[in-house]
């Protein structure tokens, strides 16, 4: 059962700091019409009160629609003519115009417009750590359209143009993220090496290495790949550490270092691994360097990461301790909150604590079972099928049954 409209605007209301009164008083609701809406009352299927809620949180009325409204679809297509996602996206999405090229045909553009462009990266970014993958590929794909349609028919400068591109890149990316969260992979595989082909051609090493540490992490997830992708996992990791070194950040240097790690635990390497971890928490403590906006790498989800690094060679204990603590310190954001939680029962579980990876999954499962992600259900099928011959234990009996329900 996937998250309702009334969660998702719960969620990204939440994700703000706003109270259900102070969304009421921008969209003319008392704050019980509010609730009721959250609770997905009438008014969250009525496209006209969604545009308000869209407007007021400042995010793509794409996310909150339901798939098959016919007025939403429409508004999917028109939706980027601005190109801005938030506050510039929100005043725009009453305007209409035909999608396709000859929207931004002979459009001269800026770098008001690219910087607009970069933030609605990291509004993407954002998003999906509220609400999943799910519900944001058509939003993402959308604006690399635009993107696209703004540096093969717009006008610029020389800089302007770099510029584009390499912002280009950074949405290609994000859009590789979302299909990957809604486990789109082949997309996902193509939006990163567009993503990579773009950075080269805007002489953007940091770019280049996002792109190339995402199709790592990719390739290292991907349900039975093999000894060779696993192998070129690494290589694509080690690229992109290397491209960060000089130019890049803490938390730039410590997300592709711990990516490398992530792929040599794959392949059973302990040394390379370990050594890997130790470069990330370094990196991640060090003040050189400045990291882009587009960067997102919380204590939450390094720990998240060098647990699922551990996982990979079965130092389970450690694992734990690092997953837990992920855990702990993402609470502000349900998607990933819900992906520590799968991949720490998942731990529990190949440790060889069946209950209580299991009475994880049934504590938290309204939770885990609602978020907008494609990747994270099919982790919750597989722990499914691999309990279900402990269907005699009490914990495994009430996972399983929560899992039913909710079918």
């Amino acid at each position: 059962m996937y998250m309702t409209t009334g969660e998702v605007i719960r969620r990204i209301r939440k994700s703000v700091g706003m109270t259900q009164t102070e969304l009421g008083a921008l969209i003319n609701f008392s704050q019980p019409a509010v609730s009721h809406l959250e609770r997905g009352g009438p008014a969250s299927h009525d496209v006209r009160v969604l545009r308000l809620v869209a407007r007021a949180l400042q995010v793509p009325l794409a996310i909150l629609v339901v798939e098959s409204d016919q007025e939403a679809d429409v508004d999917r297509r028109n939706f980027f003519k601005a190109g801005a996602l938030g506050s510039m996206g929100a005043a725009t999405m009453s305007a209409a115009a035909p999608a396709g090229a000859a929207a931004v045909s002979n459009v001269k553009v800026g770098m008001s417009d690219v910087a607009a462009i970069a933030e609605s990266v990291n509004q993407i970014h954002e998003l999906d750590l509220v609400v999943g993958g799910d519900r944001l590929c058509r939003v993402a794909a959308n604006q690399v359209r635009y993107v696209e349609q703004l540096l093969n028919h717009g006008t610029y400068t020389d800089e302007v143009g770099r510029a584009l591109t390499s912002t280009g890149a950074e949405m290609m990316t994000a859009a590789g993220w979302v299909h990957f969260d809604a486990g789109r992979f082949d997309d996902a595989r193509r939006y990163y090496a567009d993503a990579a082909q773009a950075a080269n051609a805007a002489g953007d090493g940091i770019a280049a290495a996002h792109a190339l540490g995402n199709a790592s992490c990719l390739m290292v997830r991907l349900p039975g790949e093999n000894t060779a992708g696993k192998a070129l996992a690494v290589q694509y990791a080690q690229a992109a550490s290397r491209a960060t070194l000089r130019d890049g950040g803490p938390k730039l240097r410590a997300l592709m270092a711990i990516r490398e790690a992530e792929a040599h635990g794959s392949r059973g390497d302990k040394t390379e691994m370990t050594a890997a971890i130790s470069r990330a928490h370094r990196a991640y403590e060090s003040v050189r360097g400045h990291d882009p906006d587009w960067v997102y790498l919380s204590e939450a989800e390094l720990n998240g990461i060098t647990g699922k690094a551990q996982m990979w060679l079965g130092e389970h204990t450690a694992a734990a301790t690092h997953l837990q603590a992920a855990i702990d310190s993402s609470s502000a954001w349900p998607r990933e909150r819900a992906a520590w939680q799968l991949n720490l029962a998942r731990n529990l579980l190949d440790a060889g604590d069946v209950p209580q990876a299991c009475s994880l999954l049934a504590d938290n499962f309204g939770t885990i079972s609602t978020v907008a992600s494609t990747r994270l259900h099919q982790q919750i099928d597989g722990i499914a099928n691999l309990v279900r011959t402990h269907a005699a234990v009490p914990e495994v009996r009430e996972f399983l049954g929560r899992r039913a329900a909710q079918v």
